[in-house]
């Protein structure tokens, strides 16, 4: 069971971001397809910290739009 999807801008990409009921995270999927979990055993809505999730686990510089 998933929530609403939201886009997110990081460094020009945009990453869709969901979280998950069943599996307790929050997961982004890239342009690309590729799906990684952002956030285990909870879940996060907030702006600034999801662009800094998705950036910590892509390996970006940096978590600007």
């Amino acid at each position: 069971m998933k929530s609403r999807v939201t886009i997110h801008q990081v460094q020009g990409k945009q990453y869709e971001v969901w979280s998950d009921y069943i599996a307790r995270g929050t997961f982004a999927k890239d342009e690309e397809g590729t799906v990684k979990q952002i956030c285990g055993s909870g879940y996060i809505s907030n702006d600034l910290t999801i662009r800094k999730m998705i950036a910590c686990r892509w390996g970006l510089k940096s978590f600007r739009r």
